[in-house]
């Protein structure tokens, strides 16, 4: 190769692999691994600046120019392929809108151009917005966060320093936080362990972490939930999925529970999921397990993006594909707000755990890249049809920004897998979040919506003042 002049050919990480390959048995009938963005728009960008944008700031990324043949990305010698990269639909409006991304969020990209492609969804009332589809294989959520921050713009400039990261993911040392006025009834998270008993610990915990999802236990047969005899030896994805846009959650409820009961922002998530899946459970279904009492095993998997080489001149240094999936158990047999939140709390603590996370970690590079194929596809298959839902959270900038010349409004992103997949956003003051899950299962998702909106109004009010009182 001449000085200067960039390889064409580039290896594909065992985990971007894998999402090429597919994770699964061929009898689960999962839907290729492909996200699917919508970016909402007052008015959206005229098509031509959208195309000049990406032509400029992600067709230069290799990952974006490229094709996958065999196990490595491979530059395609022509220019960007407009014509096949970006289409317009005119629709109705947002209902429209969200129609369209449901007919089209399980169906695979085409192999012979890079795996991405862009739909601009121009309705005639209400919002319009941008459907970017983006095959997993090329990169994880945090990377292409990365990947599209040149094309984002605020008022100051400083888009990275606008999104709530921890400092570790951006390659610093994280500062200590200033002191928190501890409170009589806060959630209390595992005091360190020295000597022999943290030693002990440390070996219990990274054990803890190989075996979370190599034996893992299978979930309760909630009526959220589908039979066990369904789930062996593999749970089918059924097709019968649905996208639900859920009523954005405003920051302020979010960091309201924080402040009443000293526990973190994802604390607060999840232990209102918790309760919402609960009271779903209770109030709509009538769950005898949840009313009564019985067997309430519930988990959740959580992907976490790990650190990775940041650079904004080069923002294709952090695409590589590096995420891990702890598993968080979700205490749906809690009755009160605070009780699921000090459950959560302790759990959470747990997946802080170095050594748990170096557990899980050295299980999935054994899987992803060490074991044959086939027990790869096994071991994923069997874990993901014991879990009640997976939960993905990416936090954007929390101002407004221009992409393309116009300002987003919303962002929301599509993923779907057997189990409910629940992806979350913060952007902009608020959280947005959809679910895609089996109709016959869950039968009126938007009702979780609401349940969720409402828990952050119950944990708040249930702080140190408050009796616990029962949902």
């Amino acid at each position: 190769r001449g000085a200067g002049r960039r390889p064409r050919k580039r290896r594909m990480t065992p985990v971007g692999r894998s999402f090429l390959r597919g994770l699964y048995e061929q009898e689960v009938g999962m839907p290729e691994s492909t996200i699917t963005a919508l970016l909402y728009y007052d008015k959206a960008p005229a098509q031509h600046v959208l195309v000049e944008e990406f032509e400029k700031k992600l067709w230069p990324l290799y990952r974006f120019s490229s094709v996958v043949v065999g196990d490595d990305f491979v530059q395609v010698d022509s220019p960007m392929d407009r014509a096949y990269h970006f289409s317009e639909l005119e629709v109705a409006d947002e209902a429209e809108i969200s129609a369209h991304a449901q007919s089209v969020m399980a169906s695979p990209l085409a192999r012979d151009h890079p795996l991405w492609k862009t739909t601009t969804l121009r309705a005639r009332r209400g919002r319009s917005a941008v459907m970017i589809r983006i095959h997993h294989a090329l990169s994880d959520g945090l990377g292409l966060l990365f990947a599209f921050l040149p094309l984002m713009k605020c008022e100051d400039g400083d888009v990275l320093s606008k999104i709530r990261l921890p400092a570790m993911l951006l390659g610093k040392r994280a500062t200590a936080p200033a002191p928190r006025p501890v409170q009589a009834h806060a959630p209390t998270r595992r005091k360190k362990t020295f000597g022999l008993p943290g030693l002990c610990n440390v070996v219990r915990m990274f054990f803890r972490g190989v075996l979370s999802i190599l034996a893992m236990k299978e979930d309760a047969e909630l009526k959220f939930n589908p039979p066990k005899a369904q789930r062996k030896p593999f749970l089918k994805y059924s097709g019968r999925h649905v996208f639900t846009r859920m009523p954005p959650v405003p920051v302020q409820a979010i960091k309201a529970v924080r402040a009443s009961h000293n526990c973190t922002f994802n604390d607060a998530i999840m232990a209102a999921l918790s309760g919402a899946l609960r009271r779903y459970g209770v109030e709509d279904l009538k769950d005898p397990s949840l009313i009564c009492g019985g067997d309430t095993e519930c988990k959740a998997f959580m992907l976490v993006g790990l650190p990775r080489p940041v650079d904004q001149r080069d923002p294709g240094v952090s695409m590589h594909n590096r995420i891990l999936t702890p598993v968080l158990k979700l205490p749906v047999d809690q009755e009160t707000p605070r009780g699921r939140l000090g459950s959560i709390v302790a759990a959470v603590g747990d997946l802080k755990s170095i050594p748990y996370i170096l557990g899980i970690k050295l299980t999935t590079n054994l899987v992803t890249g060490i074991l044959p194929v086939w027990l790869m596809r096994r071991i994923a298959s069997e874990a993901i049809s014991k879990g009640s839902c997976n939960v993905t959270n990416l936090p954007l900038p929390d101002v407004a920004v221009e992409v393309a010349g116009q300002q987003l409004s919303e962002v929301q992103v599509i993923f779907v897998n057997n189990i409910p997949q629940i992806s979350l956003l913060t952007y902009n003051g608020f959280l947005y979040w959809n679910m895609v899950s089996d109709l016959a299962l869950i039968p009126d998702p938007a009702a979780l919506g609401r349940y969720f909106l409402d828990e952050f109004g119950k944990l708040a009010a249930d702080g140190d003042h408050r009796a616990d009182r029962a949902v």
